[in-house]
């Protein structure tokens, strides 16, 4: 499926930040802090895990043909997560409605023989609360600066905004209201061909650590110990219905392995083509 292939600009000479326009969030905003730091390709793995974990999910990669290379959907959440914060609030519209021309396209059966549909509003719901919950635990574990219980919340009702603009009717607002959506939806964790597929396939793909040589964030998001870190991240319910090993990593194991491929990480760099939407940028220039 092509919408699920990132466009793929040069990511070192192309930021986001460099768009002129408005803006959702700003710098001193917690999902400001969150996405843009060096611990949010971590994050953005293990929401990937979380997803593939559920037979829904899992069906789509099939249907896709990318359950051999999730990387592509890895690349694509890190788009979504990126533009939708950093970018011009005309480029992360744009960005939204894609998506959710894409989540239209997408029906059929799982391997257990139960059908969904892109656009199922709970699903929804839930995968946002995955990736959202996914994000802040990377943050919160090996980020440099966690997040205060009131920041927390605060950051959750940011990613609740983006989610209802993404069509869920309702979505959790504090970390508590988050921890019990997940909780409660624990069922939709299963093994699937599909799924452990893919999970395995993120981890014999995954590369080296970088480190003086290449600094390239994408070389950075496809390294072994982000995808370590990730895999020991993850919930129980995931980690057994994807067989992924349990090895728990604290901040220090991951970043004493990656040393240079973290400079330059705290400006978020766009991984697609910029600017998305013409206006904002437009706008932004008075005459």
């Amino acid at each position: 499926m092509s919408s699920l292939t990132p466009h793929g600009a040069d990511s070192s000479t192309c930021s986001i930040l460099d768009v002129p326009g408005p803006r959702w969030f700003h710098p001193g905003d917690p999902i400001w802090r969150v996405h843009g730091d060096a611990a949010t390709p971590i994050g953005i793995t293990t929401g990937l895990l979380m997803l593939v974990a559920n037979p829904a999910f899992a069906a789509v990669l099939s249907a896709c043909g990318v359950e051999d290379s999730p990387w592509t959907v890895d690349d694509y959440l890190h788009d979504l997560v990126e533009i939708s914060t950093f970018g011009t609030v005309d480029d992360a519209m744009v960005t939204i409605e894609h998506a959710y021309r894409d989540r239209r396209s997408l029906s059929g059966t799982t391997e257990q023989g139960e059908y969904f549909y892109g656009l199922d509003p709970e699903l929804l719901e839930w995968a946002h609360a995955a990736v959202t919950w996914a994000l802040l635990a990377a943050y919160q574990r090996f980020g440099a600066e966690p997040l205060s219980p009131a920041e927390s919340d605060h950051y959750v009702r940011q990613c609740a905004a983006i989610a209802h603009l993404h069509g869920a009717r309702t979505s959790p607002t504090t970390v508590r209201e988050l921890e019990q959506l997940l909780r409660s939806a624990r069922g939709r964790a299963r093994a699937t061909a599909a799924g452990r597929t893919a999970a395995a396939t993120l981890r014999s793909s995954a590369r080296p650590c970088p480190g003086v040589v290449d600094t390239s964030v994408t070389a950075h998001r496809q390294c072994v110990t982000v995808v370590d870190a990730a895999a020991g991240l993850v919930p129980s319910d995931v980690r057994r219905a994807l067989a992924l090993p349990h090895r728990p990593m604290d901040r220090t194991a991951v970043f004493g392995r990656i040393t240079r491929a973290h400079e330059g990480l705290g400006r978020p760099m766009l991984t697609t083509r910029a600017p998305i939407a013409a206006p904002s940028a437009l706008r932004a220039r008075p005459r």
